[in-house]
């Protein structure tokens, strides 16, 4: 997949530099939100369970993207607190998912989830090198796998077509981590196969993007984030074609933010999807 077609640039991103002072002002206010503790933890709504089942996928990529990260930056704060976050948030969920009295149907599915993340849990918060970093992108894919037949049994049993859309909505903040982990394990040379999930990845992430602005259940809510997010992947395009001369590690800090920001919209665009079902 050629991404060199990519010729779109947010205006406030007109430069390299001023987007690294973007990055720098708002890295926790974008990254925090992500993984803050929430004031209720109980689901109240099956929208909201499909959003809070969809972010488990989400999750399990960022918790290897996070991991990556630390071994490559290992004088970086950043890979150890969204880690540390990232499975704090997980263990958080998966309780309150086996927990939502109209999905006690499924228990034996979230389940299945809860037993790959143990191993996968311990894994993450082992010593951070490359052979566990090889161990760790394999298991990221089971608990990817099993997260998401979970979602798609809770969509089913909403009995509502509008969930689809939350699903596919939610599924692309995934594919945003994934992108980022499968772009970090390419540099840290700890995966065969990175470059060729890279870009299936972003070839997904783009088809699939259109698909959701074209949808007719959009709000102009919707339509005008959706529109932001796809001028962050468009961004963070350049950084995989190679047109941004930069050092690895600036790099990465570019590809890494911009994905959080796709991360980020993508989360916000789901809520919204999640609200109309409610």
């Amino acid at each position: 997949m050629s991404l060199h077609s990519h010729t779109w640039m947010p205006s406030r991103f007109n430069s390299i530099r001023s987007f690294f002072g973007l990055l720098a002002l708002t890295a926790m206010s974008v990254l925090s939100p992500l993984v803050a503790p929430q004031a209720e933890a109980s689901i109240k709504t099956m929208g909201e369970a499909i959003n809070i089942a969809g972010r488990q996928r989400m999750l399990s990529q960022r918790i290897a993207q996070s991991y990556l990260l630390i071994g490559l930056q290992p004088d970086s704060k950043r890979g150890p607190t969204q880690l540390e976050r990232s499975l704090v948030e997980f263990q958080r969920n998966l309780d309150d998912l086996k927990a939502f009295p109209p999905a006690k149907s499924l228990l034996e599915d979230i389940s299945t989830v809860e037993d790959l993340w143990k191993p996968y849990k311990a894994l993450a918060s082992a010593p951070v090198n490359k052979d566990n970093a090889v161990e760790l992108i394999e298991q990221s894919n089971p608990i990817l796998a099993a997260a998401h037949e979970y979602v798609g049994k809770l969509q089913n049993l909403s009995g509502t077509t509008k969930a689809e859309v939350i699903n596919i909505s939610g599924r692309q903040r995934m594919l945003s981590q994934r992108i980022a982990k499968n772009f970090l394990a390419q540099h840290w040379g700890v995966s065969n196969k990175a470059t060729e999930d890279l870009y299936n990845d972003l070839a997904e992430y783009e088809n699939v993007l259109g698909y959701l602005m074209e949808s007719d259940i959009n709000t102009p809510a919707i339509n005008t984030q959706l529109n932001k997010v796809k001028g962050y992947f468009n961004y963070a395009s350049q950084g995989f074609d190679g047109v941004m001369e930069l050092s690895e590690k600036r790099l990465i800090y570019v590809v890494t933010g911009t994905t959080d920001y796709m991360l980020r919209g993508m989360d916000v665009t789901t809520k919204m999807y999640a609200n109309l079902l409610n």
